[in-house]
């Protein structure tokens, strides 16, 4: 005797498939969208009195690890005397490199890819007139190309790479420290 009869169970197990399936495609189209899409916001001004001044773009990512890091690279460069103005990549944000003397672009990378989000800003610096430029790069475990990406994407533009600071959100870190940590010392090493 059955419990359950087989075109049941059948139409029961195509039904679960069906609903993963759909859950799926909308769970894939709602990251692609996030990723492909400019974040516009306000520019935030750390240290107002700052000597030197640097521009921080950085794409917010699916979690706060890419935030987070780039707000405790700025606090570290904030300790250095630097003003430091952040936003994020979108036609609102300043295109213009010729008023700063340090540019930091922040991205997640994805599928071992940057967000095409700080790409396209890159596109509207056009030329980046040999301004220093640190990159960050936050990675579940692997980052791929992605340092070799934004590296060759800031010659490309005509910038003076100064650092890349690749950090790990589920990977171990240098010394297995915590990635907020790390960022924020980078800052404080990078010179007015």
């Amino acid at each position: 005797m059955r419990l359950w009869p087989q075109k049941r169970w059948k139409k029961i197990l195509l039904t679960v498939f069906l609903v993963f399936l759909i859950s799926g495609v909308i769970a894939l189209a709602y990251v692609g969208i996030r990723i492909n899409s400019d974040f516009a916001s306000d520019i935030e001004i750390l240290n107002s009195e700052g000597s030197n001044v640097a521009l921080v773009i950085y794409h917010p990512g699916m979690t706060s690890l890419m935030r987070d890091v780039t707000y405790a690279f700025s606090d570290g460069l904030v300790e250095n005397g630097w003003r430091v103005e952040i936003t994020t990549p979108s036609s609102q944000a300043p295109s213009d490199i010729s008023g700063y003397d340090l540019l930091v672009l922040g991205s997640p990378v994805y599928g071992f890819s940057l967000t095409p989000t700080i790409e396209r800003h890159l596109q509207r610096f056009g030329d980046l007139q040999k301004t220093e430029t640190v990159a960050i790069l936050t990675a579940a475990g692997a980052p791929g190309e992605g340092a070799s990406t934004m590296e060759n994407a800031i010659r490309d533009s005509n910038g003076t790479v100064k650092a890349v600071i690749v950090l790990y959100g589920m990977a171990p870190n240098e010394g297995n420290a915590n990635p907020v940590d790390l960022a924020e010392q980078a800052g404080k090493e990078i010179m007015p």
